[in-house]
């Protein structure tokens, strides 16, 4: 029964069976795939290669300290800029202080002319007014005197007051 059920497997499925023979094959291990025939070296080619090897490090190690001297000059730069720009900073800040006090002092001397013209121009107003109202009161005295003339209580209440 077995065989029979393997000889019916081999005619349904030929191909399956044949890419599984396939894949054995070409995946079981074989010693002559893993050895590489290597060309012989001498010692006088290590040789040549090593001090060739050597003289590229040499040469890499004149370029790596000359990038080196070139950071630190790059970075003293950096440091004259960075000098440059505070003195810079410093200055526009002074250019700054001096605007504003400027713009300040120029807003404050507006304001005292102001207040000074609006005071030298009220004053002779107020002195005008002033002699005004003592006109007035010079003639209502006036005409209090000449009433108390005729009026008895005005005059002592005048003299009481001392207008008269």
């Amino acid at each position: 029964m077995f065989w029979s059920q393997k000889e019916n497997f081999m005619k349904k499925y030929p191909f399956i069976l044949f890419f599984c023979f396939l894949g054995c094959f070409f995946s079981a291990p074989i010693s002559s795939y893993g050895v590489e025939s290597a060309p012989r070296i001498t010692d006088r080619e290590i040789i040549e290669s090593l001090t060739r090897l050597e003289e590229g490090v040499k040469a890499n190690r004149v370029a790596i300290t000359s990038l080196r001297s070139d950071i630190g000059s790059l970075r003293s730069d950096i440091g004259s800029l960075r000098s440059d720009m505070r003195a810079l900073r410093s200055e526009i800040l002074d250019f700054m202080r001096w605007g504003f006090g400027l713009l300040f002092s120029g807003m404050l001397i507006l304001v005292g002319f102001i207040l000074w013209d609006r005071r030298s121009t009220l004053t002779p107003i107020k002195n005008e007014i002033d002699d005004l109202e003592r006109q007035k009161v010079n003639r209502i005295i006036e005409a209090m005197k000449k009433l108390s003339e005729k009026d008895s209580g005005l005059a002592e209440v005048l003299r009481s007051v001392g207008l008269l």
